[in-house]
């Protein structure tokens, strides 16, 4: 090949591997700024298109209908079904994997003594026990004891608990 071909293309390569540096680095800038690099070089871009319109909301439950049944649904693809009654009054239902709680989970996420469903006045209340991986109340991680109503849903671990009716 002559050489003024081997210097096009030489030159050629160099600009399409600026090109991709530069692009890459643009779409770090992107990801890492807080509202993008538009925003974090002081352009403003208009949306490219309208904001939807709100779709009509469906009908919810009643917020305060407590449940009267917890579906746990096992990792393995197995479901328990545990009724919610009156005779679990004093120690309600503690998840996981001591000897000694109510429903024992073969899962590494979940603590010895993970989490207790028990009842308060009218409702049944979910509080996390202290546990390494912490306990999920319809995938807002539990802090405090949370009132549970019907359709909620729990994650210990890989478990799901589902409270229903």
């Amino acid at each position: 090949m002559p050489p003024v071909v081997l210097t096009l293309l030489q030159a050629l390569f160099l600009l399409l591997l600026y090109v991709f540096v530069g692009r890459a680095v643009r779409a770090i800038v992107r990801d890492l700024s807080p509202a993008g690099a538009a925003s974090a070089l002081g352009k403003v871009r208009a949306p490219k298109t309208a904001p939807r319109a709100k779709a009509p909301r469906r009908e919810r439950k009643p917020a305060n209908v407590a449940p009267a049944e917890l579906l746990v649904h096992l990792p393995d693809g197995s479901t328990r079904l545990l009724a919610l009654d009156d005779r679990l009054d004093g120690g309600g239902i503690t998840f996981g994997r001591a000897p000694d709680v109510t429903v024992q989970l073969d899962d590494p996420y979940v603590s010895d003594r993970h989490a207790r469903v028990y009842r308060v006045d009218d409702g049944w209340v979910l509080a996390d026990l202290g546990s390494t991986n912490g306990t999920y109340h319809n995938k807002s991680k539990v802090s405090a004891p949370v009132r549970l109503v019907a359709g909620d849903q729990l994650a210990i671990g890989k478990t799901v608990v589902e409270a229903r009716r």
